[in-house]
């Protein structure tokens, strides 16, 4: 069994240019990985494979039965009602393995996001799809369930489709990994399929780009060489031609006229002209050569968050307290955010940490200038930015499109809005929010959508940020790089350490 792609196209309503143009991909059984920059169009691809989308131009063979798991969390999927009614044995298993409690499916709304992705996938692997496609589904999962979920997926024997940035579930599961490449002709992409997990796919993909880049050094330094040499016949030639004119002879010096006439006639004015042309075509080949060795650019940069910490040396007191988390309590002791403490929030899924950021952000004073970033970001919100961003200035605009530039993304693209991936419009918040010099930045899982060198360059502006930072995440090396203050919750309660 294998899906197959055959020259598609795909263009959004809103987009001068396709995001995906005569692409052709061949999914087997097993896992493919989908590797790339946010927004190059992974998710575009696997919508499309799983029938969501319809290309503009190619073929998809195959009448197979997919389903796709999204990487927002907000909605239930169509199917939850079905799955928490069977208590077959494969629903019987899948709750076991994810640790779902049977009435988890009746009070989505009540659920943490890690919560809801674990019973997401539940749901699609019980529907038993010849076709499975899974976007970003580390999001939001603790170690524990990213453990679970990678036993989970080992055991599908369909058609695999994982679009991630989680290297050890790529590693684990995926055969092959289809790279999104730039080609260098109008922003557009290529697929190169390499087999293996992502560590053998990177390190091919790497030793290719050595090559390319010294390739493209080489072909440069012959078109310098080529063309130096072209300038200097051409000089050459231009000396001869004017020894060979006529112009200011003197009409009466036949001895001088038959000398030139005789040159012509020996046909050195053809041989240099077979010589200029045979260097032309040479220069021209040079030309080529150097736009066969592309290297695509990257976006990746330096950001340097320019704020100065708030002049209150304390942001915000929290009164030591026991608020409702779900079905319980949780508790905390007396807190306090100082105007440059980098703060790291940490606990299993489920614990209350959304709960009692909840809380925080209720505490705050109404005139602190605070950047904050949820975890998913609504349909309302997503409007809001690019609302926004239509109203801002042509510099502010500039400021914004080279932040986001900065954290790894293409800043002719990104304002498409529908386009936009989740992991791009995190940035363009971010970028949009820097302009208000924030004292405060709060984010709930900052690491999510996000590729694996947009992640590199936040950790870098994030660590070197000078104002208060508050973080939420699951990624214990982020974390480690960003924060310097720990508040773990575990068992209904909230500890410092």
């Amino acid at each position: 069994m294998q899906l197959a792609l055959s020259g598609v196209s795909f263009t959004y309503p809103t987009a001068q240019e396709p995001i995906l143009n005569q692409v052709s991909v061949t999914f087997p059984t097993g896992w493919t990985g989908l590797l790339g920059d946010n927004g190059c169009g992974k998710t575009t691809l696997a919508r499309l494979a799983c029938g969501l989308l319809t290309p503009t131009r190619g073929a998809i063979s195959g009448n197979l039965f997919a389903v796709y798991c999204a990487q927002e969390t907000d909605a239930p999927p169509a199917a939850l009602s079905d799955f928490a009614l069977d208590y077959g044995r494969d629903a019987r298993e899948l709750r076991g393995l994810f640790h779902l409690e049977d009435d988890m499916a009746w009070r989505w709304d009540a659920l943490s996001f890690g919560e809801r992705k674990k019973l997401q996938i539940a749901v699609a692997l019980w529907q038993r799809p010849d076709v499975l496609a899974v976007d970003e589904p580390t999001n939001h999962l603790d170690i524990d369930a990213r453990r679970e979920l990678t036993g989970a997926l080992a055991r599908f024997r369909g058609v695999g489709i994982l679009v991630s940035h989680d290297r050890e579930l790529l590693d684990a599961l995926a055969r092959q990994c289809v790279s999104f490449e730039a080609t260098g002709h109008g922003g557009s992409m290529r697929l190169m399929v390499r087999t293996g997990g992502y560590s053998v796919a990177h390190e091919q993909a790497e030793r290719e780009r050595k090559a390319a880049v010294s390739e493209r050094a080489g072909a440069k330094r012959e078109l310098s060489r080529l063309a130096a040499e072209a300038d200097a016949r051409a000089h050459e030639a231009a000396r001869t031609d004017a020894r060979l004119s006529k112009r200011h002879i003197d009409p009466k010096d036949h001895d001088a006229k038959g000398k030139i006439d005789l040159a012509r006639f020996t046909g050195q004015d053809g041989a240099r002209g077979k010589l200029a042309a045979r260097m032309d075509r040479r220069v021209e080949g040079a030309h080529q050569r150097v736009s066969a060795a592309y290297v695509a650019k990257r976006y990746d940069g330096s950001l340097w968050l320019d704020v100065q910490p708030s002049p209150r040396k304390v942001l915000c007191r929290i009164e030591a307290a026991a608020i409702p988390c779900g079905p319980s309590e949780l508790s905390f002791p007396q807190l306090y955010i100082g105007n440059t403490d980098h703060i790291g929030i940490v606990g299993p899924n489920g614990a209350g940490k959304s709960t009692f950021l909840a809380h925080l952000r209720g505490l705050l004073a109404s005139d602190l200038s605070v950047l904050d970033i949820p975890q998913e970001i609504s349909a309302r919100e997503r409007e809001a930015v690019f609302t926004r961003v239509r109203q801002l200035s042509s510099t502010e605009r500039g400021r914004v499109l080279s932040t986001v530039a900065q954290l790894n993304s293409n800043p002719d693209r990104i304002l498409e809005g529908g386009r936009t991936s989740p992991g791009e419009l995190r940035k363009l918040m971010l970028a949009l929010g820097l302009l208000d010099s924030p004292s405060l930045i709060i984010m709930d899982e900052p690491t999510n959508h996000l590729d694996m060198h947009s992640i590199e360059a936040l950790e870098q502006a994030l660590s070197a940020f000078a104002g208060a930072l508050v973080l939420v995440s699951h990624d214990t090396a982020f974390m480690q790089h960003c924060t310097s203050t720990t508040w773990e919750i575990r068992d209904g309660a909230l500890s410092v350490r």
